[in-house]
Order: structure tokens, then C-alpha cells, then sequence
């Protein structure tokens, strides 16, 4: 699977990519893919697209686990919703 053109590749800090680092990487990618996908059922669409939308402490543990920025995630995921209108 392609890296996710959504997740900041370029973080403040360089994180060491263990296991677990890839996981959450793959989190936030899966959540992008539902949010942006059309085969996805709409609950799941809505609930990824909410999940990446707000300022939540789940998408701030989720990105910081990730070794993301979570404000340039909810940036980007913005800035394509409001593209695609």
C-alpha cells in the first residue's frame, strides 16, 4: 500500500520506525482511505471523516503515536473537503 499523501512525511522530530509507529501510520491512512472512498458504507465514511475533521484527543494520541502533526492532518483533510465541493 502507497504511503498516504494526507500524513505529514515530514515531522518536527524524527521518530524511529518501530512496529508501533507503523501501526498508527496505518490507522491514520485507513481512516483517510474510508473517509475518501465511495465503496466505504456512509456510517464509516462519516465516522473516519469526523475522526480526521475534529480537534479530537483520540486524532491527537493517534497522530502523535504516528509520529504526525495532528493540526496539519486536520489542515490537509480540510483543505481536500473543500476542493472536492
Amino acid at each position: 500500500m502507497n504511503r498516504s499523501r494526507w500524513i505529514n512525511s515530514s515531522t518536527m522530530y524524527s521518530r524511529k520506525a518501530v512496529p508501533e509507529t507503523k501501526l498508527f501510520t496505518a490507522v491514520l491512512a485507513q481512516a483517510v482511505h474510508d473517509a475518501f472512498s465511495s465503496h466505504v458504507e456512509k456510517i464509516h465514511r462519516d465516522s473516519a471523516m469526523d475522526f480526521l475533521t475534529e480537534d479530537s484527543w483520540h486524532l491527537r494520541m493517534i497522530c502523535d503515536l504516528a509520529g504526525r502533526d495532528a493540526n496539519y492532518v486536520r489542515e490537509k483533510i480540510t483543505k481536500k473537503l473543500l476542493s472536492d465541493d
